[in-house]
């Protein structure tokens, strides 16, 4: 009888996990098809018609909680403004907050987080975190520029929570007609990050 009560909770930590899995797993399934289905919309699309009516959803790599990663977020807010460069030539202002520290495979690495200086906003538009990558894929397995995540305002506290599952294009990989901000050199890991968006 005292073997089977250590036995049952055994089986509900495992069931827990697995549920936890698989709610994980949803979530990136349904933002990889929002992602999808924007590429679908005439009104938010970087694609051409042409290539819109062609267009069959990216090519992702397979999903893994590995890539959801606990970051310590470091405040720089001493930093000053700086010009970053774009694919058209041009600069955008841009200003680092903060420092990222991570493990990635037991190994310890840093990303750099920015937000775009500008000189006008509208009332209530959030502030859009900016964590531009390029990894050992880029220009392989993924889109030659590097891709990127963003966070919809600023997490709060100091423990932050880097998705690599959600990496995704700049427009410039679809279309000429885009000004893309470049990847600061501070954010260049030298490791495959095999997780988001693939090449297009």
């Amino acid at each position: 009888m005292g073997r089977l009560i250590l036995i049952i909770p055994c089986i509900i930590v495992l069931s827990l996990a697995k549920a936890q899995d698989g709610n994980y797993l949803q979530e990136i399934q349904a933002w990889q098809e929002e992602l999808n289905q924007e590429y679908l919309d005439p009104n938010k699309s970087p694609l051409s018609n042409k290539d819109r009516r062609n267009f069959k959803g990216h090519a992702f790599y397979p999903i893994s909680e590995k890539y959801q990663v606990k970051a310590r977020f470091e405040p720089t807010p001493d930093s000053k403004p700086f010009p970053l460069g774009t694919s058209k030539g041009t600069t955008k202002v841009y200003k680092r907050i903060g420092i990222l520290h991570f493990e990635l495979d037991g190994q310890a690495y840093t990303m750099e987080a920015y937000v775009e200086q500008r000189r006008f906003s509208l009332p209530g538009q959030p502030t859009y975190v900016f964590l531009p990558l390029v990894d050992e894929t880029t220009g392989n397995e993924t889109y030659g520029a590097g891709r990127y995540m963003h966070y919809e305002g600023i997490p709060e506290g100091t423990e932050w929570v880097i998705d690599f599952n959600k990496l995704y294009n700049p427009y410039c990989a679809y279309s000429d007609n885009y000004e893309c901000p470049k990847v600061p050199e501070a954010n260049y890991l030298p490791v495959k990050v095999e997780a988001g968006i693939k090449g297009y």
